[in-house]
């Protein structure tokens, strides 16, 4: 489900709530934020997130914390 709100889409019906933001780089304009979220159901994920020049809110990747060395081995 795909739903049009005045702040943009929000996907699926369960929304995520931000924990804590554990660093940001910034590139060419862009910012890319990592950040510990919370799910509905209580789940702990970390989200990468994307955002424009202007500070929008563009995409982002979630994974379970327990994968993010193996993450970070690939994209060495």
């Amino acid at each position: 489900m795909v739903e049009k709100r005045e702040t943009g889409f929000r996907f699926g019906k369960y929304k995520l709530d931000v924990v804590e933001s554990l660093g940001s780089v910034e590139y060419g304009g862009r910012t890319y934020r990592l950040v510990r979220v919370r799910t509905s159901d209580g789940k702990i994920y970390l989200s990468l997130r994307l955002y424009n020049g202007s500070g929008r809110f563009i995409k982002q990747f979630l994974f379970e914390p327990e994968v993010r060395e193996k993450l970070a081995e690939i994209l060495l």
